[in-house]
């Protein structure tokens, strides 16, 4: 039987609400807890109110919130993870659908999964699983959630690329048909296709036997099917497809597909070679614009120089050869239409590999740059940072890293002394049994460290109803009435979202 038993569930109002104190039965004055909006609330059986307040139970904790903070309706919520080096997104729809897009290199992200979905202590099926192309940053972290027993997907989506070992076929990427330029027709887009290619070992197992040298994103793709975690297809994702399923056009949260673009070469779809197979890998990135009702949200993957600019060449129907200025700043108007976001998903964590073009295309308020203290990059570089300020939206358009929301604080210091205690104790231990019981524990605080460190303050958070936003981290210092950095974005009196200091 549950300890707590709910009237019935709210979720807390633009921007933010406080929770305050239980004293015996009545609002107290002391404010306990800061809950951002569409934090979720539960209201408590039976229903107890003390003048315009309600008694609730949020964050763990009973207390007191205004009943005017409460709101009846669910909003978009993105969470962008600082997953050390690469990309992971945790999306939940107001009709509390839940997907995740990327799951960076390492454990971080689920770490923070884990965290969010009670240790995953029962069955939890989420509706997509979306690796945005397969470079190791972006679908590493899915091989802990594939040795979850809870965790299964509805469906997994991917750009189509898979990698054979060298001299198995033509190409890296399998057949491929070579014209003015290579096009690579061997494109996986269902489950079966999968099935087949991992049937074959050679494909992607290392002739010498040595497992470091198999293909990674193939031994990902096994375990998933092994563990039978995907309960319907693999799915191919294209610009083609225009609306990922179950959100199209004409609903509240549409997401819309823009890349990666294929095109028929000899009645095969294909995509086109961009330069060596990394930079292929990256620039056909999946790439979705989330459109609810009236923001607009794009997520880029790793798009680089090429991609950016086969994207607005196709989407468009123009070259990127301009006259004059005018001619470009009509160019930049018409591609708006199409690309303008009023808060995007850094390309490739911040890399130099951009366009300021797209950038101006894009136009958007807040940008979110995912790079990690773990990365070997120099991500964000300081020349894209520039760059996204000065082609951003307004007069001070938003820049925000998941590292930086992820740096030292002074409360850790207490864990960092324990652990440096342990490490002398270490270095001095006269047995096996007790060398490896300080290792246990070193290990075991180190992973209480990283794990609030991802979970707690590692991430930066949207929430939005589609006409409000705002885009919280939580303060290095903070407690009660304010632990988190908040930033909202309203609309102005044309009905365009700007950043409201």
């Amino acid at each position: 039987m549950p300890q707590f038993e709910y009237e019935g569930f709210k979720y807390a109002n633009y921007p933010f609400a406080h929770l305050y104190k239980d004293d015996n039965g009545h609002k107290g004055e002391k404010k306990i807890h800061q809950i951002i909006f569409g934090d979720w609330v539960g209201v408590l059986k039976p229903k107890k109110t003390d003048g315009d307040y309600v008694l609730v139970r949020v964050r763990g904790e009973n207390g007191w919130m205004h009943k005017d903070a409460l709101l009846d309706e669910r909003v978009l919520e993105i969470v962008f993870m600082d997953v050390g080096q690469g990309d992971g997104a945790l999306i939940v729809t107001p009709d509390d659908e839940h997907i995740i897009v990327d799951a960076g290199l390492g454990d971080n992200m689920w770490r923070f999964l884990k965290w969010r979905y009670n240790e995953f202590k029962t069955e939890w099926t989420f509706k997509y699983a979306i690796a945005s192309h397969p470079d190791q940053d972006h679908y590493g972290g899915y091989h802990y959630l594939a040795g979850e027993p809870n965790v299964f997907f509805e469906n997994y989506l991917h750009n189509g690329l898979l990698e054979y070992q060298k001299d198995v076929k033509s190409s890296y990427f399998g057949d491929s048909v070579i014209t003015d330029r290579t096009y690579y027709t061997e494109l996986f887009d269902s489950k079966q296709k999968v099935f087949d290619f991992l049937i074959h070992e050679p494909n992607w197992k290392h002739p010498t036997g040595r497992e470091q040298w198999d293909k990674k994103y193939a031994k990902l793709l096994k375990r998933m099917l092994d563990n039978n975690k995907i309960k319907g297809e693999i799915k191919m994702v294209t610009e083609g497809d225009k609306y990922l399923k179950g959100f199209e056009q004409h609903k509240p949260l549409n997401i819309q597909i823009l890349g990666p673009i294929t095109e028929d070469i000899g009645g095969q779809k294909a995509l086109r070679s961009l330069g060596n197979k990394g930079k292929t890998k990256n620039g056909h990135s999946i790439v979705f614009k989330l459109n609810y009702k009236d923001i607009n949200i794009f997520l880029g993957g790793d798009l680089n120089i090429k991609a950016e600019e086969f994207l607005l060449k196709e989407h468009t129907g123009e070259t990127l050869e301009f006259n004059s200025a005018i001619e470009e700043n009509e160019f930049i108007e018409s591609a708006r239409n199409i690309f303008e976001a009023d808060v995007s998903k850094a390309c490739h964590h911040g890399s130099a590999d951009f366009t300021s073009l797209f950038l101006k295309c894009l136009n958007s308020i807040a940008t979110v740059i995912s790079s990690g203290d773990e990365e070997q990059h120099s991500h964000p570089r300081p020349d894209t940072l520039g760059a996204i300020g000065v082609n951003g939206r307004g007069d001070r358009p938003l820049i925000f890293s998941t590292e930086l929301a992820r740096s030292h604080r002074e409360d850790e210091k207490k864990t960092l002394d324990e652990i440096s205690e342990l490490e002398i104790k270490l270095a001095t231990a006269t047995t096996n049994a007790k060398r490896l019981k300080l290792i246990d524990q070193i290990q075991e605080k180190n992973d209480k460290l990283k794990e609030r460190n991802v979970t707690v303050y590692g991430s930066i958070n949207l929430r939005t109803d589609g006409e409000r936003c705002i885009i919280a981290q939580k303060l290095e210092k903070g407690g009660g009435s304010k632990v988190w950095d908040i930033y909202k974005l309203e609309k102005n009196s044309l009905g365009r979202f700007k950043y409201v200091p």
